[in-house]
C-alpha cells in the first residue's frame, strides 16, 4: 500500500538523514509522529524566506506545540516534509534552483505546498505588529500550527498519539475535536493494535484528511487517494466519519450535516421518514445500501476486524455497531450464488437541495423541483471512488406521496412513495399503482448515457430499457437508509453581477432606475406564500431565473402580481410585458438577447394560495404563476392537474418564429411542439422599483392603458 505521493508508510527509523551539516545545528521536529531533523535555516534564502513556513519556523517556533519527548510537534502530513528535506537539501547544494510541484503530483502533496510556501508580507522578526494586516492575515491560516495556549493560535492544547502496525501516527487535540469514535483511537486505545484489515497506509490517509479539514476548512477537502477504495471507505465507517466524507463528496464548502433519519433506529415506514425530516431548511443526501452478498459485507469486515483488536476494544467497537445498526443485517434475497469476496459493496447517494414536501391531501402526491445529483459511493465503477452522476435539465424534480397516497410512474404501473430524478430513485417501489409495503422496496436507475466518462461501470444494463443502475440491480432490497440535513453556512450569491443586472435594467430603458431585491428563493425559501408576501402590491418587477446549468432569463413586467380576492381563485392582469435570455441561450457575442411576446399574450395569470393556474391548451398541468400566456411558469407541477409544492419547479418555452432575427439560438426544440426552451430554474430574484417600466419597442404597450378583466 502506498501514500498519497507513492511512499511506503514512514516509520521514525525510516526518515532519511537530514540533508544539513552538524555545524548546522538541525531542527528537530515531529511531524505528525515521524521525528525528523529539518534544516530550516534554508528558508532563510530568498525566495523562501518570506513563506508562510519560513516565518512560523523562525518567528513562532517557540509557540509551536510539543510531544511528549519535548520534540517541536508540526500537525502535517510526515511525507510532505520528507519530500521537502530533500528538496531543501538539493537547493542547498545548488542542484535545483527552486522547490517547485510538477503537475502529476499529488493533491495532497499540493496541498500542503500551497499552504506553506504561499508567500507573507509578516516580518520574520518581531515589529510590534500584531494589530497589522499581516498579522492578522498571516494567524487566520497559520495560527492552526500554532498551540492554543499561546496569544491567536488554535493548534490545540496536547499532541495525541496511536500505534498501528508499530508506526506512530500523532496529530493533536484541535483536529480530533468533535470526532468522538475517532479520537477515542487516540485515547481510549492508542496502545499498540495489529489489524490486518486497517493497514498503517490507510489510518494515515484517514488522520490526514481530518488534519486537512481542520487546516483549510473553508475548502473542500480532497478525500485521499487509495489503491483499495473499498478498505478505505471501510476505516472511515468504522471511526464515525462518514459525514466528513459525504461532505466532501457534494463538494460544497461552508456547509454543515445532520442525520434526520436512520432505518436501523427509526424504520422503514413513509410516515416515519416524513416525520423524521418534517421541518428541515436544508438540502437532504439519501445514503441507501443496497442487500448483496450473503451478509452486509461492511458488517462482515468490522465485525472480523473487531475480533483482531485488543478485547477492550473488540468490546467496544460490538457495542457500537450494534447500536449503529440495531441488528445484524438479513441474509441477501438474491437468487444469485457467489463468493463473499467477489460481491460489490453497493451504497448509493443522491442529493437534493431542498426539503421533501408532501402534500396536504393525505390522498395526495405532489411534485416540486430540486436540484438533484446522484453519487456511487461504492460497488458501481472499477477503482471505486465516488463517483458523480449529473442529471439533465428537465429532470431535477421529485415527486413525495402522502402518508395514503402514491407517486404514479409515467409507464402506468410502477408506484411508490418517494420518486426522485424522474424515477432514477424509488423509495417504496410497488406496482399496479400501489407503494411497496415499506421503504425497503426500492428501484433505481440512470440512462446509459448519464454514465460518466473516463469511468468504468461495472455494474448490468436493463433488457428492456438499457438503463445502467447504481446499485447493483434495478430492483433491489435495502439494507440501509439514512437521510442528513445539509445546510451551507455562505450566504447565497447573487443570479447575476451588479454590472450584468445593471445592463439587463439597462435594456428595458430604465438606466436611471436602482431596483430593489425583495425575494429571492434560496434566502426566502420557496413557498409561494413567502414569495406573495415578499413581493406584495409592488409594481414594475424584474424576475431573474438561473436554471440548473448557464441559463439565466428573466421577466420585466409593467405591473404587478395581482392576487384575486378567493384564495382558490386565480387572477388575470394584462401588462406589457418582456422576457430575455441573459445568457446561455444564444450566442456569447449576442449578449442579453430580447423575446418579444405576442401582444395578445401580455398577461399574467396569478393564483392565491390555495388556487392554480391551469393550462389552457388542453395539457393537465398547473402553476402557481404563468407569464405571457403561459411562456414562463413559476411552480409548475405534475401531469395530475396540481401545482409543485413550491415555487422551484419552472417552465419556460417561446415559439419557434419568436426567436429574434440576427441572433444564434443554442438550444433545443420541442419534438411535437417544435417550442424552444430556454432553460428550468434553479434560482429566483423578483426585483422591484417603481421607476422601472417596460421601455419602448419592447412589447410596444409603453403607452397603452389597460383595464383588469
Amino acid at each position: 500500500m502506498k501514500d498519497p505521493s507513492g511512499e511506503p508508510p514512514v516509520t521514525a527509523k525510516d526518515a532519511p538523514e537530514s540533508s544539513g551539516t552538524q555545524a548546522d545545528k538541525p531542527w528537530r521536529i515531529n511531524v505528525g509522529g515521524c521525528t525528523m531533523e529539518f534544516p530550516r535555516e534554508v528558508l532563510l534564502q530568498d525566495g523562501l524566506k518570506d513563506t508562510r513556513l519560513a516565518v512560523l519556523f523562525h518567528r513562532f517556533d517557540e509557540s509551536l506545540l510539543e510531544d511528549t519527548d519535548g520534540i517541536t510537534f508540526i500537525d502535517a502530513n510526515p511525507h510532505y516534509f520528507i519530500w521537502l528535506d530533500v528538496k531543501l537539501g538539493f537547493l542547498k547544494a545548488g542542484w535545483i534552483d527552486d522547490i517547485k510541484l510538477f503537475s502529476d503530483d499529488c493533491p495532497v502533496k499540493a496541498f500542503y505546498h500551497d499552504l506553506f510556501f504561499a508567500k507573507t508580507t509578516l516580518s520574520m522578526t518581531p515589529q510590534n505588529d500584531q494589530g497589522s494586516e499581516a498579522f492578522q492575515n498571516f494567524m487566520a491560516v497559520m495560527g492552526r500550527f500554532i498551540k492554543s495556549s499561546a496569544a491567536r493560535g488554535t493548534g490545540g492544547y496536547k499532541v495525541l498519539s496511536a500505534v498501528v502496525h508499530g508506526t506512530t501516527v500523532s496529530t493533536t487535540d484541535a483536529t480530533l475535536a468533535g470526532l468522538d469514535t475517532f479520537g477515542r483511537r487516540f485515547t481510549e486505545f492508542a496502545a499498540p493494535v495489529t489489524d490486518d484489515s486497517v493497514p498503517t497506509a490507510t489510518f494515515e490517509k484517514v488522520v490526514d484528511f481530518v488534519r486537512r479539514r481542520r487546516l483549510a476548512p473553508e475548502a473542500v477537502t480532497a478525500l485521499p487517494i487509495a489503491d483499495d477504495w473499498p478498505q478505505l471507505l471501510s476505516a472511515f465507517e468504522m471511526y464515525d466519519l462518514m459525514e466528513c466524507v459525504y461532505l466532501t463528496m457534494i463538494g460544497k464548502s461552508h456547509s454543515r450535516i445532520r442525520r434526520l433519519f436512520r432505518s436501523s433506529q427509526h424504520g422503514w415506514s413513509h410516515e416515519a421518514l416524513l416525520d423524521r425530516v418534517a421541518g428541515a431548511k436544508g438540502g437532504l443526501l439519501f445514503v441507501i445500501e443496497a442487500e448483496c452478498g450473503p451478509v452486509s459485507p461492511s458488517w462482515t469486515r468490522l465485525t472480523s476486524r473487531a475480533a483482531s483488536l485488543l478485547p477492550a476494544l473488540r468490546a467496544w467497537l460490538t457495542g457500537f455497531f450494534s447500536r449503529v445498526w440495531a441488528v445484524s443485517p438479513a441474509p441477501c434475497q438474491s437468487s444469485n450464488t457467489c463468493d463473499e469476496s467477489e460481491v460489490r459493496h453497493h451504497i448509493l447517494a443522491c442529493l437534493i437541495d431542498g426539503p421533501l414536501i408532501a402534500p396536504s391531501d393525505p390522498t395526495a402526491a405532489v411534485r416540486t423541483g430540486r436540484l438533484t445529483t446522484f453519487y456511487s459511493i461504492s460497488g458501481a465503477f472499477k477503482d471505486e471512488g465516488i463517483v458523480n452522476i449529473a442529471m439533465p435539465d428537465d429532470q431535477h424534480f421529485v415527486e413525495v406521496a402522502a402518508t395514503q397516497g402514491a407517486v404514479k410512474g409515467s409507464d402506468g404501473v410502477s408506484s411508490g412513495n418517494v420518486a426522485i430524478g424522474g424515477g432514477r430513485l424509488w423509495l417504496g417501489y410497488g406496482v399496479d399503482c400501489r407503494p411497496g409495503p415499506d421503504m425497503r422496496s426500492c428501484g433505481h436507475w440512470v440512462e446509459r448515457d448519464e454514465l460518466p466518462a473516463g469511468k468504468t461501470y461495472l455494474g448490468g444494463y436493463s433488457s428492456t430499457t438499457g438503463r445502467a443502475t447504481l446499485a447493483g440491480s434495478h430492483l433491489f432490497t435495502a439494507q440501509r437508509l439514512e437521510v442528513y440535513e445539509v445546510s451551507t453556512t455562505r450566504p447565497a450569491e447573487p443570479v447575476l453581477s451588479a454590472a450584468k443586472l445593471q445592463e439587463l435594467i439597462n435594456m428595458t430603458g430604465n438606466a436611471n432606475a436602482t431596483p430593489k431585491l425583495l425575494y429571492k428563493g434560496a434566502c426566502d425559501g420557496w413557498m409561494y406564500p413567502t414569495m406573495l408576501a415578499k413581493v406584495g402590491t409592488a409594481t414594475t418587477l424584474l424576475l431573474v431565473i438561473k436554471d440548473t446549468g448557464d441559463h439565466v432569463i428573466a421577466a420585466h413586467l409593467n405591473g404587478q402580481l395581482k392576487q384575486p380576492a378567493d384564495a382558490t381563485a386565480v387572477e388575470t392582469t394584462k401588462c406589457p410585458l418582456a422576457l430575455y435570455s441573459v445568457c446561455g441561450a444564444f450566442s456569447e457575442a449576442d449578449g442579453i438577447t430580447h423575446i418579444a411576446v405576442p401582444d395578445d399574450q401580455q398577461y399574467v395569470n396569478v393564483a392565491r394560495t390555495q388556487g392554480a393556474v391551469k393550462a389552457t391548451n388542453g395539457v393537465a398541468v398547473a402553476g402557481y404563476v404563468a407569464i405571457g400566456g403561459g411562456r414562463l411558469w413559476l411552480g409548475i407541477g405534475g401531469p395530475d392537474g396540481r401545482p409543485a409544492g413550491d415555487l422551484r419547479r419552472c417552465s419556460q418555452w417561446m415559439e419557434r418564429d419568436e426567436l429574434p432575427t440576427g441572433k444564434t439560438y443554442r438550444g433545443s426544440y420541442d419534438d411535437t411542439s417544435g417550442w424552444a426552451h430556454l432553460g428550468c430554474c434553479a434560482d429566483l430574484h423578483v426585483c422591484g422599483h417603481g421607476n422601472l417600466r417596460t421601455a419602448a419597442g419592447v412589447g410596444q404597450h409603453v403607452d397603452r392603458q389597460w383595464l383588469s378583466e
